[in-house]
């Protein structure tokens, strides 16, 4: 890697990862503990303690970025989050407190993974970017003229919130009919219970990984599983090109790595069927995401070095 500029955290339900991050993108040496995310208080001390362990490898203190699952303001201030127990907790300010006063970013895990992608990964060198990251719900991340959106009060980019169908199907969010409803990877386990209840020939209860394995063994019934959540996928990204009119439409997270081979192929297919002058208009690449689960973490960190665009 290039010399660190920042340290990123990613924040997930269980564990905070932390890392070295240099101007490339590449991450250094990395830090792993329990995320404590039922209080802000041992929250912060956990990214705390991460943090010091890397200054030491660094030789210096650097400016921290945090990414974190949920509704985050312009102002740092964790609003809500639907696998953390941390509510209007202002964890900017308490760990800029708690760093003694070094500069910190905290921003929406997906936020800072298409900052990642569009600096260092899959959508380097395209300057409006769609990320959708599909897990046990479905986050989202979207630059504009080659900055991160984030709207008037910081929580812009949620597109796995978008209603697709009213009274639809429960989503992990609580909210009825959303696009994590039918695409994320607890859709994709819901389909599997679908296709046992139709019958399907050799169909069994499985979560997402199992499902994706049993169609890399050409398992049909659960390649027809994947191919579905594909298509709804290509719906949803349509509507958000739609809107948005990226150059590249990128799909992550862990459910949307490993199921990229099957989900890929059927959503291209539906989002060129679902946009409104598909045969008159430039075609958005539909591409898999390359960091993985670093990309929040780089992301993060680029962010917090950013001085002259902070956005």
């Amino acid at each position: 890697m290039s010399g660190p500029l920042a340290i990123g955290v990613d924040v997930g339900g269980t564990h905070l990862r932390a890392g070295l991050v240099g101007a490339d993108g590449r991450i250094g040496p990395l830090v792993r503990r329990p995320s404590e995310v039922a209080a802000a208080g041992p929250l912060v001390a956990a990214v705390a303690a991460a943090v010091a362990e890397l200054d030491a490898t660094a030789g210096r203190p650097l400016p921290v970025g945090l990414g974190v699952a949920g509704l985050v303001d312009r102002t740092g201030t964790l609003r809500y989050g639907p696998n953390v127990g941390v509510r209007d907790a202002p964890l900017g300010d308490l760990l800029t407190t708690a760093l003694a006063g070094r500069r910190v970013r905290v921003v929406n895990d997906a936020s800072a993974a298409v900052v990642g992608e569009h600096r260092a990964g899959a959508a380097r060198g395209h300057d409006d970017v769609v990320l959708l990251t599909l897990g046990t719900g479905v986050g989202g991340g979207v630059i504009v003229d080659g900055r991160l959106l984030t709207g008037a009060h910081g929580f812009a980019g949620e597109l796995g919130h978008l209603v697709i169908a009213e009274h639809g199907r429960d989503a992990p969010s609580g909210i009825p009919g959303t696009v994590e409803a039918y695409t994320s990877g607890t859709a994709i386990a819901r389909e599997a219970d679908e296709a046992v209840a139709a019958g399907r020939d050799g169909a069994r209860r499985a979560d997402a990984p199992a499902v994706v394995a049993a169609a890399a063994a050409g398992e049909r019934w659960a390649a027809d599983v994947l191919t579905t959540v594909g298509e709804r996928l290509g719906i949803a990204v349509a509507s958000v090109v739609a809107v948005v009119d990226p150059s590249i439409v990128v799909i992550g997270g862990g459910a949307g790595d490993a199921a990229a081979p099957f989900l890929l192929p059927a959503a291209r297919r539906a989002f060129a069927a679902h946009l409104l002058g598909a045969d008159h208009r430039p075609q958005a690449a539909l591409v898999p995401a390359l960091l993985g689960d670093d990309a929040g973490l780089i992301g993060a960190g680029l962010l917090a070095a950013d001085v002259d665009h902070p956005a």
